[in-house]
Formats: structure tokens, sequence, C-alpha cells
């Protein structure tokens, strides 16, 4: 069985003009709504959630 590690599972953000690809991209309205749509979709996933920037979160699997 394989397993998918190290990969961006998805992006959060309010910054709703810088950011943008392939992947799943959740657009929040503030800082609130951000660190909540982050902290369900690390429950979700089972992933990890990480700020790379003021209002830009990364879902990484480990």
């Amino acid at each position: 069985m394989s397993t998918v590690n190290n990969f961006i599972l998805a992006v959060c953000t309010t910054a709703n003009d810088s950011v943008g690809g392939s992947g799943p991209i959740f657009f929040c309205q503030d800082d609130e709504d951000l660190q909540k749509t982050s902290l369900y979709l690390e429950k979700i996933l089972d992933a990890m959630a990480h700020e790379i920037r003021p209002g830009t979160m990364i879902l990484v699997k480990h």
C-alpha cells in the first residue's frame, strides 16, 4: 500500500488575490474563519496546519 507524505493537501487563506494553483484552496472571510477552517481540515485530513504568512495556512501530511 502506498502512502502520501509531505505533500500540501490544502491551502486556507484570507488573501483571495495572492493564492492560486490546482490544489484545494479555502477562501476564508477573516482570521477567525481561517483558524476554524484550518482546525477542521487538520482533523478531517489527519494533517498539520502551518502558517506560512499572516492570513495563509497550508495543510501538510507528515
